[in-house]
């Protein structure tokens, strides 16, 4: 597996480290799982990850790593790659909805899989404190070319033709808008408008909303989470 190899781990595992990486992975063998990772159920370099944990936590663990490996028991991998095109292996958390630029951690799930929140997601921070090793550094890839869901909430005067006016600078700041959600709409207060917008990247969402922030009648533009 070449996953194993960019760890500088010896592909051939022995049958007790195959027999727990199977059983805690609820894999009935390792064809089974080399085919999840081949459909993206599972990502390669978190199985990978979770074979490094397991080996290092074996008595002989540096008689399992290459010869010529710079790796060392307990020492730290270097993160994950995370292009947003993984797959159902890999999810980008709805409570923070992280976006390329932002910094960001992952949350290993109980089936390998992977949640990515923003570093400063508040419940990511919660889960971090009650699972702190079921994280582990993660980054983002260069070159995407896809866009992130990201939700901006909106304050704006109540008035007719202030939803259009909103929308098309999006629009116009090349942003897709996926759903919007208003609310407070009374006379003579202002309007909250919630909007899920696809955006490229952080640079791409700063841009928009500094575009919508001078709209006549827009009194306040935030990034929003859930």
């Amino acid at each position: 597996m070449q996953a194993l190899t960019l760890l500088n781990v010896n592909p051939t595992l022995p049958p007790e480290i195959t027999e727990k990486l199977l059983h805690e992975s609820s894999a009935k063998s390792l064809e089974e799982l080399y085919t999840d990772i081949g459909i993206g159920r599972r990502m390669a370099a978190l199985v990978a990850r979770h074979v490094l944990d397991l080996i290092e936590d074996h008595p002989c663990s540096a008689a399992l790593l290459q010869s010529n490996s710079e790796h060392q028991p307990n020492s730290k991998p270097d993160p994950v790659i995370i292009y947003g095109s993984e797959g159902i292996s890999v999810l980008l958390s709805s409570c923070c909805l992280p976006i390329p630029g932002d910094e960001i951690i992952g949350q290993l799930k109980r089936d390998q899989g992977l949640v990515v929140h923003s570093c400063d997601c508040v419940i990511g921070k919660r889960q971090h404190q009650r699972e702190p090793d079921r994280w582990i550094d993660v980054t983002w890839g260069v070159d995407l070319n896809r866009r992130f869901d990201c939700k901006i909430i909106v304050l704006t005067s109540n008035e007719r033709g202030a939803l259009a006016r909103v929308a098309a600078e999006i629009s116009d700041s090349d942003a897709n808008i996926t759903n919007v959600e208003m609310d407070g709409c009374q006379p003579n207060l202002l309007s909250q408008i919630c909007f899920t917008v696809q955006v490229e990247d952080r640079k791409h969402l700063a841009r928009l909303m500094r575009n919508v922030r001078h709209i006549s009648g827009v009194s306040k533009i935030i990034r929003g989470h859930n």
